[in-house]
């Protein structure tokens, strides 16, 4: 188990960590040897966090001299981990963290020379739980994760185009006036499989699974699931064209990108 995390978030990890979503696995990472510190501790600023609020999350790193990027943490209650496989990072994570509650677990995988910017990652419940996949990239992003236990997953290899919002709820409840009753749908967990690419602007709203290897388009409105392997776009997004994917270099698609996406 991942060292400083609970066993009720442990139980959580386990069940998010889908493998059409990332290989990370906790039980490598916590074989693994790894370095532990107060967030708000000079060593943790020499990889790049600051820590300002109340009590100071537990850093995990796997090389505590390798530089993360510039990550500011606005912490309030005790009890988050934040957990970074950086062994081999020669990339660099730019974010702004907001953790008000208690108990929330950030976890990255190695992004190896990838550029990740969180505009703002604002974690507003108690026992949440981000996971960055292998591989994944944002030229700027913006997550808001509403409810206890609740869970963003970025799968392997994504990439997020600049300006994308991620919401798991609509943050305020819509209610019928005749009835009384809330019309919309509670939070609930979202979920980005591996290779995913999402478009300029794209916002996901109360969005549950984007299937692996599909194309969001810029400036699309997001709900429910969208099945693997498909282009979709518009306000709300729809299907485009079915049996797509996309490749990292501008001209092509490698034959590990393919088989990463391949059908079961």
């Amino acid at each position: 188990m991942i060292p400083g995390i609970s066993e009720p978030t442990a139980a959580r990890l386990a069940d998010l960590l889908d493998r059409r979503a990332t290989d990370l696995r906790p039980d490598a990472l916590a074989a693994r040897e790894v370095t532990l510190l107060a967030a708000d501790e000079p060593a943790a600023a020499r990889l790049g966090v600051t820590c300002e609020g109340g009590a100071a999350p537990l850093l995990i790193v796997t090389d505590p001299d390798r530089k993360l990027g510039a990550i500011r943490v606005q912490a309030g209650g005790p009890g988050h981990v934040l957990a970074f496989d950086n062994a081999r990072w020669s990339g660099s994570c730019f974010a702004n963290i907001r953790l008000p509650g208690t108990d929330c677990l950030l976890l990255f995988g190695d992004i190896g020379e990838g550029y990740v910017a969180i505009h703002d990652l604002f974690m507003r419940s108690d026992g949440q739980i981000l996971i960055w996949g292998e591989g994944a990239t944002a030229v700027g992003l913006s997550v808001e994760i509403e409810g206890p236990g609740r869970a963003v997953v970025i799968g392997d290899d994504a990439l997020i185009s600049s300006g994308v919002w991620i919401r798991n709820y609509d943050m305020h409840a819509v209610h019928d006036l005749r009835s009384g009753a809330q019309i919309n749908r509670p939070p609930m967990d979202t979920v980005i499989e591996r290779h995913v690419w999402i478009g300029q602007e794209a916002l996901l709203l109360s969005c549950e699974r984007v299937g692996m290897g599909g194309v969001v388009g810029a400036r699309s409105v997001l709900k429910g699931c969208v099945p693997p392997r498909v282009a979709v776009g518009g306000i709300p997004a729809r299907v485009l064209r079915e049996e797509v994917s996309w490749g990292r270099h501008p001209y092509g698609m490698t034959a590990s990108e393919r088989a990463a996406i391949a059908a079961p």
